[in-house]
């Protein structure tokens, strides 16, 4: 098992990596201030995988900004690419499933409600 929580001072997201699984743990603080726009790349760079199925755990945050979705479409589309299933999202606020529904992208990703 691999956690990560120090990506950047922040501490946006943690990872653990066990078994051929990947899940990333948004925390509450990932919209905070000056999170980098590469945390997807950084998260890709630590994990390289291949792993089976990459989970993303959102069940400690509200709506989040643009960085977010930018970055799930990133994980989706590297491991993805690798063989993994599509990313899981798990127990995002209703905002978020709103407004992937609305962008097109919900299809991409199978979504845990909260």
């Amino acid at each position: 098992m691999v956690d990560s929580g120090s990506m950047n001072p922040l501490r946006a997201v943690d990872t653990v990596a066990k078994d051929g699984a990947l899940t990333v743990i948004m925390r509450k603080e990932f919209d905070a201030g000056n999170v980098h726009q590469d945390w997807a790349q950084q998260i890709q760079i630590l994990h390289p995988g291949p792993f089976a199925t990459v989970t993303v755990d959102c069940s400690a945050c509200g709506l989040l900004s643009s960085t977010f979705f930018a970055g799930i479409m990133q994980l989706q589309q590297y491991y993805g690419g690798l063989g993994a299933q599509p990313l899981v999202l798990f127990k995002p606020d209703p905002r978020i499933v709103k407004n992937l529904t609305i962008l097109r992208l919900n299809s991409f990703f199978n979504i845990i409600p909260r």
